[in-house]
């Protein structure tokens, strides 16, 4: 539960995510260089110093909480500004040989990777190299508590905790970039995969779309030649019958000649007309088949 919440936040985006998870990684990186520093004083028998140094690790613990709970920018200033100050008592106390200035260079350098405003990460950077160059200053003016000879453990320990620092912070940057970098091209390729399987939608639609539209031309010219046949194929043997059977009013139908004459006529029409609805009807079935 404790390690999920220190390398992973849900709330943050990746970038802020990136950034929150590589400064608690530093803050345990640097409370366990802390209890290396602090073993080592208990075994030189510094009990005072000791004791400074457990409270600075108390003090780590409290900001890597506060980090947790949210207080990016608050914890991370405290964080490197209360490092820079524990550097110049630290530098002091064990004098040039024991190597804590180079630290310096790590609270330098690092609030680069974790501040966004300007203000921020610059005053740390000239807080530190200011520090620094005091520190270099007063190492002729201020006796060292703790006579070291520069030996294996702390000075060069010191040198190689800052370089792996600067290493490691810078390290994790690169490696979180090139993994977002990775995520970014999957992403890409995932949205040009929809893109193409869009398009071939598309075309599909489109080649639907157009044999639709040419089925419907297809009917509107079927309706179109029925409107045609009704309004004059239909109308005019219809209104031939009708004339004929109107004038059989005022004609003496009893008459052989005569009768004829009508029967034949209308019949011509009748088989005129019957033709002309069986094309329409010929007409309408092409229409429903389609």
């Amino acid at each position: 539960m404790l390690l999920s919440q220190l390398l992973a936040n849900p709330s943050l985006p990746f970038k802020e995510l990136r950034i929150y998870r590589i400064f608690n990684i530093m803050l345990i990186l640097a409370i366990v260089v802390l209890i290396f520093i602090a073993i080592f004083l208990l075994s030189i028998n510094a009990i005072p110093l000791f004791w400074i140094c457990a409270a600075e690790i108390v003090v780590f613990f409290a900001l890597l909480v506060l980090h947790v709970k949210g207080h990016f920018a608050l914890s991370r200033y405290i964080f490197f500004a209360f490092s820079i100050v524990m550097e110049v008592f630290g530098s002091l106390v064990s004098g040039e040989n024991g190597g804590f200035d180079f630290l310096f260079f790590v609270t330098a350098l690092s609030p680069l990777l974790f501040f966004d405003k300007r203000w921020q990460y610059l005053s740390l950077f000239i807080f530190s190299i200011s520090c620094f160059i005091a520190v270099k200053i007063l190492y002729q003016y201020v006796p060292s508590m703790l006579d070291l000879e520069r030996q294996l453990f702390p000075y060069y320990f010191n040198i190689a905790a800052s370089a792996a620092l600067i290493y490691f912070g810078y390290g994790l940057f690169k490696k979180e970039h090139l993994k977002h970098e990775m995520d970014l091209n999957k992403q890409k390729e995932m949205v040009q995969n929809q893109k193409e399987v869009l398009l071939a939608t598309k075309n599909q639609l489109e080649i639907l779309l157009e044999a639709r539209t040419r089925k419907l031309e297809e009917k509107n010219q079927g309706i179109s030649k029925y409107a045609y046949l009704n309004s004059h194929k239909v109308r005019s043997p219809l209104a031939r019958i009708l004339g004929l059977v109107n004038l059989t009013q005022y004609e003496d139908l009893n008459e052989d000649e005569t009768r004829s004459y009508y029967f034949n006529e209308l019949k011509t029409n009748a088989t005129d007309l019957d033709n002309v609805l069986k094309e329409i009807s010929e007409i309408l079935n092409s229409d429903l088949e389609k």
